[in-house]
């Protein structure tokens, strides 16, 4: 039971910030560092229009966003997963009744180094054999084969090094891999749902791509937003999902045609979109930065926008939709 939790909204559009007068109080916004282009994106703009006003991020992972939410720490938390019942609980307990937007499509990419051409398509057994809590001590990608073969996979896989690079674990991309590719094999098998223990974890997106230019057969895993601009110097491994191989390409997002697409969030203080201007403006500020399609992710179509500022106009008690 989630009672403080308003699930008030899909998709997205735009409004422009600040209508009506420069504002001059000050937003702090937290989460998922997938969404930071947005957000930094999203903070120019608002601040060229409101130089008087203040906004603070501190893009350190989902987790911590959310965190950041409940105690009352941050405003805004940018989501790359849907907020957990511990974290919605833990919402409730401290009377912050949040509200969720849904801002734009994304997806969990796995990568490897641009001159690594194998393996051009992996399923999602193979998944599980090289990034699961089995494949603690594989060190190469071959190595992983008899399990996937075990459950199912017929992908040869090359007999090059395997290091696995994973985002900490504040990242919601580390907790969507463990829920939609490792737990469904892990269940089976009597494991937990976990990143193999061996993984090299990282704190930044910048560290990841480091990892990866050093040992170019690494594998990887990011938001499609994330990776995007590293496109050249990385490759983004196709995916089959039991229907043939596809590849993270933004119409395949859009559709969930890639197995592996997933949603982007913004949670916001209920009380602060209703009682402070300042919050209620950059807001629909973020909504329409990541509806105009310059920052890595897939925008909503124009519907799934209309939605969202409709959700957001309730929730700051006007209607925007038009501003």
């Amino acid at each position: 039971m989630r009672p403080l939790l308003v699930l008030l909204g899909v998709p997205l559009l735009a409004v422009l910030p600040g209508c009506g007068g420069s504002l001059d109080g000050s937003v702090s916004v937290a989460g998922s560092s997938t969404l930071l282009p947005v957000m930094s994106s999203a903070a120019g703009t608002f601040s060229a229009a409101n130089p008087l006003a203040r906004v603070d991020l501190e893009m350190t992972g989902t987790g911590a966003g959310f965190t950041a939410l409940c105690d009352g720490i941050a405003d805004i938390a940018g989501a790359s997963r849907e907020i957990a019942e511990d974290e919605a609980a833990r919402c409730e307990a401290e009377g912050k009744k949040v509200v969720r937007l849904l801002l734009a499509r994304d997806a969990l990419v796995f990568f490897t180094g641009a001159r690594n051409a194998q393996p051009a398509c992996v399923t999602l057994p193979d998944l599980y054999a090289l990034v699961g809590p089995e494949s603690v001590g594989v060190s190469r990608w071959s190595d992983a084969r008899r399990l996937a073969k075990s459950l199912g996979s017929g992908t040869s896989l090359p007999k090059a090094r395997l290091v696995v690079v994973s985002p900490d674990a504040a990242s919601g991309t580390r907790k969507l891999v463990e829920d939609i590719v490792v737990k469904p094999s892990a269940d089976k098998r009597g494991q937990d749902a976990a990143i193999r223990q061996d993984a090299t974890r990282v704190a930044s997106d910048q560290v990841m791509l480091a990892q990866v230019v050093r040992t170019p057969t690494a594998l990887a895993f990011a938001g499609y937003a994330t990776m995007r601009p590293w496109e050249g110097t990385v490759r983004a491994i196709e995916v089959d999902g039991g229907k043939g191989c596809v590849a993270p390409k933004p119409e395949s997002i859009r559709d969930s045609t890639y197995p592996l697409a997933r949603s982007l969030y913004m949670y916001v203080n209920a009380e602060s979109l209703r009682d402070d201007p300042t919050v209620a403006a950059f807001a629909e500020q973020v909504v329409r930065t990541a509806a105009a399609d310059d920052e890595g992710s897939v925008p909503l179509g124009p519907e799934a926008v209309a939605a969202t500022l409709d959700a957001l106009g309730a929730a700051t008690g006007g209607d925007l939709t038009g501003t």
